[in-house]
């Protein structure tokens, strides 16, 4: 059974649909309640332009700075 990375509730895949998805950066399982967006520039053949991945709570970027700031002191 798999459980939110966040908030650790169960999630499952079901006939209603899907109620989870994966963070981008550290792959593990999100629910829909505590999952986060960024955006970042994606290089296209003829411009660049801006996607949103999705990202659980922490992998986002004021807390992922915060906590490599802290491992160095």
């Amino acid at each position: 059974m798999l459980k939110c990375k966040t908030c650790g509730k169960e999630l499952k895949e079901g006939d209603e649909g899907i109620t989870w998805r994966k963070c981008s950066i550290c792959k593990e399982p999100v629910c829909f309640d505590d999952i986060h967006y960024i955006g970042t520039w994606m290089r296209g053949l003829y411009k660049d332009y801006v996607t949103v991945i999705p990202v659980c709570e922490d992998e986002l970027p004021r807390k992922r700075l915060k906590k490599e700031v802290e491992q160095r002191l």
